[in-house]
């Protein structure tokens, strides 16, 4: 809960985010949650492998999220 990432997506941008916090934000889905923390609690995973996949989902998700709410992207763009 005190390991915390770098983010410019979304609510996040420009802030210092907990790994925790990004695993239970809106960004991952709940059954990646639940596999990533299975992992992590079983030992098949460290605390920065986690940090590296919780972020870059959120990253991930966040670009998609403002590439449709931009209004040059779409059928008809150009």
């Amino acid at each position: 809960k005190t390991t915390v990432v770098d983010m410019e997506v979304g609510e996040f941008r420009g802030h210092k985010v907990s790994v925790w916090d990004l695993l239970h934000s809106q960004y991952i889905p709940e059954e990646n949650r639940k596999e990533l923390l299975e992992l992590y609690e079983a030992g098949e995973l460290t605390l920065e492998q986690v940090k590296t996949v919780v972020s870059t989902i959120v990253a991930k998700a966040g670009a998609a999220k403002a590439e449709q709410m931009s209004p040059a992207s779409g059928p008809g763009a150009e």
